[in-house]
């Protein structure tokens, strides 16, 4: 997680979101309505063409389908990427091209270069944005430097919780044991404890300061979850609407001396659960003079999995679909 780990970590978590389907919140049922929008690029030569259906369930993905069709009498080859930007009713606004923009190599998420025969048309693949924002949305698929016609995709959800602290439960549930220890009771209150390691895990726990806050957004609501390590860390600013810490290049916007940690992340709650749809940490931790690793473990909806360890002295951070939290215990303190 430290130096090009950071990266690496970064681009791996993306990747995946922008290529994976997330398990429905609630009851899905989508109708058969498509919505197309279509545009010519490169020279004019290839139309791109983007596909979505016309409703989403709260917490799910919108999955917008990209194909080329090369409409020229010759063979081409084009490059370029897909992106989307979704427009909430509210006004909020999100760009797939912000979280990649810092991100370098060959070919990021949404990429694409293909060699098309004449009248030839080939999928390029999906590019998805877990919905945490009231409909209907206004979604602009992109294809290359071409932006294309706008669609408009309703939100759906079964209904909201009962009422606040029935979403707190929701929130706590969904993320496995990680707060059992460190359990918000209402939104809004913060409360002090600990974190302790998954089970079989030998990582000594860590003293924390949990909150969940809940905002709403009708039919459903939207809890920010946040886990201080040490309890009382100042200067931790969740960004939105793409769950970075402020600044996104520091993470923190004053970083204490080591060791820290703040952990976020979002979730989609209704009357079915709660799901979630993003996710944040920073840390750095002090340098172990016998050489220890500090373990990362990730919320896969179902379990925490081991998916990293890092030399104790590092200071970095991850982003993606689903919490991370990094046993900075095992270094000295």
């Amino acid at each position: 997680m430290a130096g090009v780990g950071l990266l690496v970590a970064l681009a791996v978590g993306l990747s995946a979101w922008i290529g994976s389907q997330r398990a429905s919140a609630g009851e899905t049922h989508f109708p058969t309505t498509i919505s197309r929008s279509s545009g010519l690029i490169f020279h004019r030569w290839v139309r791109c063409t983007a596909t979505v259906r016309s409703e989403v369930q709260a917490g799910d993905d919108v999955s917008v389908k990209f194909t080329l069709r090369n409409v020229s009498k010759r063979s081409v080859e084009v490059s370029g990427a897909t992106w989307l930007v979704v427009k909430a009713a509210d006004g909020t606004t999100y760009d797939t091209r912000v979280p990649l923009r810092d991100l370098s190599g060959p070919r990021p998420p949404g990429s694409f270069g293909t060699k098309l025969r004449p009248g030839a048309t080939k999928s390029i693949g999906r590019v998805e944005v877990a919905v945490r924002w009231k409909g209907p949305l206004r979604i602009t698929p992109g294809c290359g430097r071409k932006a294309l016609h706008p669609l408009q995709v309703a939100v759906v959800s079964p209904g909201p919780p009962a009422d606040g602290s029935t979403a707190v439960e929701e929130v706590v549930a969904a993320a496995g044991h990680m707060l059992d220890q460190c359990r918000p009771q209402m939104p809004g209150i913060p409360v002090d404890g600990q974190i302790d390691a998954p089970a079989g895990a030998t990582a000594p726990p860590m003293s924390a300061q949990c909150s969940v806050t809940i905002s709403d957004e009708g039919s459903f609501w939207v809890a920010q979850v946040l886990v201080l390590i040490p309890p009382g860390l100042q200067g931790v600013t969740v960004q939105q609407p793409y769950e970075f810490f402020d600044p996104q290049s520091g993470f923190l916007s004053s970083p204490p001396p080591p060791p820290y940690e703040a952990i976020a992340w979002e979730d989609v709650v209704t009357s079915k659960g709660a799901l979630t749809v993003a996710a944040t940490l920073a840390d750095a931790a002090n340098t172990s003079p016998t050489g220890q690793m500090a373990p990362s473990y990730t919320w896969n909806g179902t379990a925490w999995e081991l998916t990293e360890t890092a030399l104790c002295g590092f200071h970095g951070g991850a982003w993606g679909p689903e919490p991370t939290v990094e046993f900075i215990s095992v270094c000295s303190s």
